[in-house]
């Protein structure tokens, strides 16, 4: 298996783990499209997470609120 198939699968099954495992270790690439599909898929993940960050940080903040206000 090739290592950009191993990113597609893991991301397909939201393996965040094994995903940014295989970008720290990326490999020379044979050909332009091998590359430019790996860059793509990169920044979509990286993207992804982002977003993922700022959802769990709103809903970290509502935590916090709620908590206030039942301790009060």
């Amino acid at each position: 298996m090739t290592w950009l198939n191993s990113l597609k699968i893991a991301i397909v099954n939201n393996n965040r783990q094994k995903a940014l495992d295989l970008i720290e270790n990326l490999p020379n690439f044979d050909n332009i499209d091998d590359l430019i599909c790996a860059r793509e898929i990169v920044y979509k993940l990286l993207n992804d997470l982002v977003q993922e960050k700022k959802t769990t940080s709103e809903h970290i903040y509502k935590l916090k609120q709620m908590k206030s206000f039942l301790e009060d």
